[in-house]
């Protein structure tokens, strides 16, 4: 074992005693991590147990240190910190990832999507980043306030896209017709289909919603917003 992981082999187990937050910084660039460190250590609540310089440092030092929250980078010379982050969490879940990055947008989804537990870019000051370290300890998902509404819009969109993916958009329109109503030879004519098709149709619907009768399948649509 190397001198640096020796040191902070000891300062983990140091922090672990003391009950304070024990976090791995990581970074390629010496300043970052020495600016981070300092300021971190202003924190009575806080101790840098580690640093490391790129990804793959990153899930070494992540096994031998346990620490409760890794502050990651995300563009970094070989792993970058999103594939990072997912060997990380595949392997420790329990520990609490806040991405630290310049870059706003660009990698939102991929790193929410890798398992981070926060989003941060690296104009936020020093409360910001110490509040957000703790609330990644307690389990919370603090994001930067800028990115908020992406987010959100992104949900939103998925969900929508979700919802209406259920469903062909005949089916919609035959359970609408359901709905109102409409036989089978009815819908038929309506949509210009024969009525074996209709009764297809009617069979996936009810599979996809796992439903047994339309009026079921009506109901389900409904409370799922599909109609």
């Amino acid at each position: 074992m190397n001198t640096g992981l020796l040191s902070d082999t000891i300062a983990a187990i140091t922090a672990e005693k003391t009950g304070i937050i024990r976090v791995l910084v990581v970074d390629d660039h010496h300043v970052v991590r020495e600016g981070l460190r300092r300021m971190l250590e202003l924190e009575s609540s806080i101790q840098v147990v580690g640093e490391a310089r790129s990804g793959e440092e990153a899930i070494a030092k992540a096994i031998s240190l346990s620490p409760d929250v890794i502050v990651m980078d995300l563009k970094m010379p070989g792993m970058d910190g999103i594939t990072a982050t997912r060997e990380i969490k595949q392997r420790m879940p329990d520990i609490g990832i806040l991405v630290l990055t310049l870059y706003a947008e660009d990698y939102v989804k991929q790193a929410v999507e890798a398992g981070v537990s926060g989003y941060l870019l690296k104009d936020s000051d020093c409360e910001q980043i110490t509040r957000a370290i703790e609330e990644v300890y307690r389990g919370l998902c603090p994001i930067a306030p800028s990115l908020t509404r992406e987010l959100v819009m992104e949900y939103a969109e998925l969900s929508r896209t979700s919802r209406s993916s259920i469903l062909t958009k005949r089916q919609v329109e035959i359970l609408k017709l359901i709905a109102e109503g409409e036989s089978g030879k009815e819908i038929g004519n309506r949509l210009f289909i024969s009525t074996s098709t209709v009764k297809r149709e009617i069979r996936q619907i009810l599979a996809k919603l796992k439903v047994s009768d339309r009026a079921q399948a009506v109901s389900e649509a409904i409370k799922r917003r599909l109609i």
